[in-house]
């Protein structure tokens, strides 16, 4: 493979230094900077974390742009992890067995691909990567963690604040602590411990659970412009418009059913609770509002996109993908849109025939309907043999609506990407999504 003049430099960045996270937009091309710079440090020993739908894309980078021959090996928990390349998904993490043989490695090289899933030292899989906080952060205990075993870890996300600033402190804290330190001649306060961290850089709001329980939601940021300058020259981020992939332009698409129809999805919602709940973006709150009630808005919207892409077809549109979050309305679509070809990447999709549905998909003569279940295939996966892509369902998570919407964009697509919002008008549909719409809009203009 050719590589860009940013995967150069990007690779260069990587390899100056032991520990820094690659942030650039997907389809900016991560995988093939990571690679070229494992090769410029001569990594023997390599570890790479992914995704489900990414195992098969290192597998195959590592053919595509190294210059070296390492074997490759998917870890499966059953045979010995004897290849150069170990990959392992992100669950494998919390496998005893698998973590005991990953353990017992030294590694020259880990990568962390997709790092946004270590955001939460709560959770199993960061702490199987960066380990334990103990007194509140003011010590890591690291004796079972990777990062410890690894001479160099390079983290890679196009999404490296999926929900807010404090998403930046596990990695800071495992790879880069002197980061986290006072300054005094900056004015800089001492944010080793994560609630220090949490309340300088985020503005945070006491959320009542019960009497005698309440937690933390993060409702802003503060103090960004030092957060940045804590974290120069540890990240690299490059946006998809500085290596010339033009962004998706997004818009609405008012579905119009039957009044009966909109009063079978509303039932009894309480309209007013649920906007406010989008508008400060409470995605508990708003699952506790819509509850199953999603699902079948869902399939009444997946009816009426099936007739809409009908008609997009029969004026000449090649390939669409179509983006659902519930299995009831894939199959809907699925059903609904046969006789154009359909594949696609869902939950139970297994992991070597889901790179197979996406060639199959970009393959001429292919399936013209790509179905992404959006949480299996926002990720790792290139669909841009389509250039327009419709949430048929949307997700409450800004960073996972703008991982599925970049799929159909590349530095090979040579049209404008379209992406379009599904939702039934005159309902409270109709006001939930422009409302997330333009929470997700705020975010975007953050990252620019």
């Amino acid at each position: 493979m050719t590589p860009f003049p940013t995967q150069l430099s990007g690779a260069a960045f990587l390899a100056a230094n032991r520990y820094a996270l690659l942030a650039d937009e997907p389809r900016v091309g991560k995988t093939g900077t990571a690679i070229i710079a494992a090769d410029y440090i001569m990594a023997a020993d390599v570890l790479v974390i992914t995704t489900a739908s990414g195992r098969g894309v290192w597998k195959r980078g590592f053919a595509d742009w190294s210059v070296f021959e390492r074997t490759v090996q998917i870890a499966d928990g059953k045979a010995a992890l004897t290849a150069n390349v170990v990959i392992v998904g992100w669950p494998s993490l919390t496998n005893a067995k698998i973590m005991a043989q990953l353990l017992a490695r030294r590694w020259n090289l880990v990568i962390s691909d997709e790092d946004h899933f270590a955001k939460n030292f709560d959770a199993k899989r960061t702490q199987a990567l960066y380990g334990q906080l103990l007194d509140g952060g003011a010590h890591l205990q690291n004796l079972t963690a990777l990062y410890a075993c690894a001479d160099r870890v390079w983290p890679l996300t196009g999404t490296p604040l999926p929900h807010s600033p404090a998403d930046m402190y596990p990695r800071l804290r495992a790879l880069a602590p002197n980061r986290l330190l006072a300054d005094e001649r900056r004015g800089w306060p001492d944010v080793t411990k994560y609630n220090d961290f949490l309340h300088r850089y985020c503005v945070v709001k006491m959320k009542k659970l019960s009497q005698f329980n309440r937690i933390p939601v993060v409702i802003g940021g503060r103090n960004l412009p030092e957060l940045r300058d804590r974290l120069e020259g540890f990240i690299l981020l490059r946006t998809q418009a500085d290596v010339g992939i033009r962004p998706p332009v997004y818009d609405t698409l008012p579905l119009i059913v039957s009044p009966a129809a909109i009063r079978r999805a509303e039932a009894d919602l309480d309209r007013s609770a649920i906007l406010a709940a989008a508008k400060t973006g409470d995605t508990k709150s708003l699952e506790m509002h819509l509850g199953p009630l999603r699902r079948i808005t869902g399939e009444i919207k997946a009816e009426a996109v099936v007739d809409a892409v009908k008609d997009e077809f029969a004026c000449g549109l090649d390939r669409i993908v179509l983006a659902y979050w519930h299995k009831d309305v894939g199959n809907i679509l699925l059903d609904g849109l046969a006789e154009f070809g359909v594949t696609g990447i869902d939950g139970s999709t297994p992991a070597d025939a889901r790179q197979k549905n996406v060639e199959a998909f970009s393959s001429e003569g292919g399936p013209r309907v790509f179905l992404a279940q959006i949480e299996a295939a926002g990720e790792s996966i290139d669909l841009s043999a389509s250039a327009v892509l419709y949430f048929v369902e949307t997700a409450f998570s800004p960073k996972s609506m703008k991982q599925m919407s970049l799929r159909v964009t590349n530095h090979t697509q040579k049209r404008q990407a379209v992406v379009k919002v599904c939702t039934l008008q005159g309902s409270i549909d109709e006001a939930l999504q422009a409302s997330l719409m333009r929470l997700w809009a705020a975010i975007r203009e953050v990252l620019k």
